[in-house]
């Protein structure tokens, strides 16, 4: 177990030019606006007699940037206990700023990530349903890792839990993560659960992180991800497109898309119903209207949200549209929302036809099954 390090504010030599039994009055006298300053400038003139006037000086400490900073200092003088009762007296909100502050300046301090790992021991299981836990994502201390791979270890049934603490697990460890994550889209059974674990590799791989992506990581996790991707469901599957994009791995992402509808792929590829209304007004004003079906063919590396554009294009430029050789030309063209087997799109064109019919019962059908390569 970590023990807390006392981290000396300044050198001993400075320490010594200082009047401790003054700032000793002066904390003592400190509105709660002024006790952090108070606080702090009898920490680094002597450590133990601040650890020794921490109940007093939290007994005037008021939630906020002041308090958070005071608790870190607490926490240097060794007055832990004291930090964590005052911390336990918050509202939730009031505590979770605070403990976001302990995290953040964990990195650079043994105490503070001396001073988690030790209130994970005392608050036992209340350190995770209050979620003190969401502290030590960027606290990367050996103690620190052991704690939080332990309690990922354990799988807790409080689902919400578990999700939250793999999260800051996920972050922490980053690399040494992979594996757990791998595991754990093979044993995770519950298609919503599993969308979660999918978004933990890109927590793993430091996604949106000050520090930066890590470009290792995010090997790992686009190559464990695309390996799992064919035995996943499909919410699984349609994180995982956007935790691969998230990644940076747009191709892998986009090759999902023959992985998600592998039940209608077929040998050329994911095939998507077009139907498109040429509507013209000629001579006269006469009105006439055309019917054009067919259908686009796709080799699978396009998503239903990335098809209308090219479709849209391919369409306008690859078929013949004779009513424009002599009258105004208007087209509306209509998309399958999903690629369809050979029987889904002959109903889905049946269906477009009829209406077609309803909205134009003059129109001119002209069924030519099209084929747009994309």
């Amino acid at each position: 177990m970590l023990l807390a390090l006392i981290s000396t504010f300044v050198s001993p030599a400075s320490a010594q030019d200082c009047d401790a039994r003054q700032l000793e009055k002066d904390l003592v006298a400190a509105s709660p606006n002024g006790m952090p300053a108070a606080f702090e400038a009898l920490a680094v003139c002597s450590p133990d007699k601040a650890k020794a006037k921490a109940s007093v000086a939290f007994e005037k400490t008021l939630s906020g940037e002041g308090g958070n900073a005071m608790v870190v200092n607490a926490v240097k003088v060794g007055a832990g206990e004291e930090a964590r009762a005052w911390i336990g007296s918050l509202q939730s909100d009031e505590r979770s700023r605070t403990i976001a502050a302990l995290g953040a300046a964990c990195g650079g301090e043994d105490a503070v990530a001396g001073f988690l790992v030790e209130t994970g021991t005392a608050l036992g299981d209340s350190f995770w349903t209050d979620r003190w836990y969401r502290s030590l994502a960027e606290c990367r201390h050996p103690d620190v890792q052991a704690m939080l791979t332990s309690e990922v270890a354990a799988k807790s049934d409080d689902r919400t839990r578990f999700f939250g603490v793999l999260e800051v697990y996920s972050r922490n460890l980053g690399a040494d993560a992979i594996p757990v994550l791998t595991a754990l889209l093979s044993e995770v059974t519950d298609e919503e659960e599993l969308t979660y674990v999918v978004n933990s590799f890109a927590d793993a791989a430091w996604v949106g992180s000050l520090d930066g992506q890590d470009a290792e990581t995010t090997k790992l996790a686009v190559a464990a991800i695309v390996e799992a991707a064919p035995n996943l469901p499909t919410r699984a599957v349609e994180q995982s497109r956007t935790t691969l994009t998230s990644l940076g791995a747009q191709t892998e992402a986009d090759a999902l898309v023959a992985v998600r509808y592998k039940d209608v792929l077929q040998d050329d590829g994911l095939h998507w119903g077009v139907v498109v209304i040429e509507n013209a007004v000629c001579k006269n004003d006469k009105v006439k209207v055309n019917v054009h079906t067919g259908q686009a063919i796709q080799a699978g590396s396009m998503w239903p949200d990335q098809v209308g554009t090219p479709v849209h294009a391919a369409a306008m430029s690859t078929w013949e549209y004779p009513l424009a050789k002599k009258c105004e030309v208007t087209h509306e063209l209509w998309l399958a929302d999903t690629p369809m087997a050979a029987d889904g799109l002959e109903t889905w064109t049946a269906e477009r036809l009829r209406d077609a019919d309803k909205a134009h019962s003059d129109a001119k059908i002209i069924a030519e099954e099209l084929t747009l390569a994309l």
